[in-house]
């Protein structure tokens, strides 16, 4: 009888492997503006880096270029934040241009390397991201879209500037792996007056686990349901003794 609840106790208690969390080796976030109205170009660069840490990044930049009375200001910002170094999320946005009675000029945002980050895998399983990207302004040509690049055999993927989706690559247990999200937002030519920008959100996860630990919850229903398994089979012997002594 108490072996039975014990096995009952056992099995609920027995441990369940958890992984570790992927070890972090550094991420970055890069941005870089261009702007030339028609005079030269004006280029800005802004930046924030970490080894081994998971802290929050960010990273703003503006470049503002004049040529009398024709001017260009492209800009970009950039943040990154970890809840672990499983998953975070990364928005990079405000990423486009104001130009003003521009004959001959450029925008470029696309020259920075955005955000980068390197992680060694505990465990074999996924790497997954959430991506939604909008535009805003009444002509949108040259917000490129951004380009995923992934270190492992699968290679990255391109995203358009209007798009959302979720995408999933394969991870292997000792593997060093590099992410990288960048945008390819740039224009030239005569840009006249316009304005147009670019966000994206980027929502990533890497899933290894196979399983969780019993909630206490649950472990103490495991313990009631053993002490009553006892209980009830220490109750069905008297029971049962009983009826045998009447018999007789």
């Amino acid at each position: 009888m108490t072996t039975i609840g014990a096995a009952i106790i056992t099995v609920g208690l027995n441990p369940v492997v958890v992984y570790a969390l992927p070890t972090p080796v550094s991420s970055s976030l890069i941005l870089q503006a261009d702007s030339d109205a028609g005079g030269g170009v004006i280029t800005n660069i802004d930046s924030d880096s970490q080894l081994s840490t998971v802290n929050p990044l960010s990273a703003s930049v503006s470049a503002l270029a004049t040529s009398g009375e024709a001017s260009v200001l492209s800009q970009a910002k950039g943040t990154a934040t970890w809840i672990d170094s499983s998953q975070g999320v990364v928005n990079l946005t405000d990423i486009g241009w104001k130009t003003v009675g521009v004959n001959s000029g450029s925008a470029a945002l696309f020259n920075g390397l955005d955000w980068s980050y390197e992680f060694i895998s505990d465990a074999t399983g996924f790497f997954t991201l959430d991506y939604d990207i909008s535009t805003s302004g009444m002509d949108t040509f040259g917000l490129n879209g951004f380009n995923f690049g992934w270190s492992g055999i699968e290679g990255g993927a391109f995203f358009s500037s209007v798009t959302s989706g979720t995408l999933q690559r394969v991870i292997t247990a000792g593997q060093t792996y590099v992410i990288n999200i960048k945008n390819g937002a740039n224009i030239s030519g005569a840009l006249d007056t316009r304005e147009a920008f670019m966000d994206g959100t980027f929502k990533w996860k890497i899933d290894t686990a196979t399983a969780t630990v019993p909630e206490s919850d649950t472990i103490l229903g495991l313990l009631a349901f053993s002490v009553f398994s006892v209980s009830s089979l220490v109750n069905y012997k008297q029971k049962a003794v009983r009826s045998i002594a009447s018999i007789k």
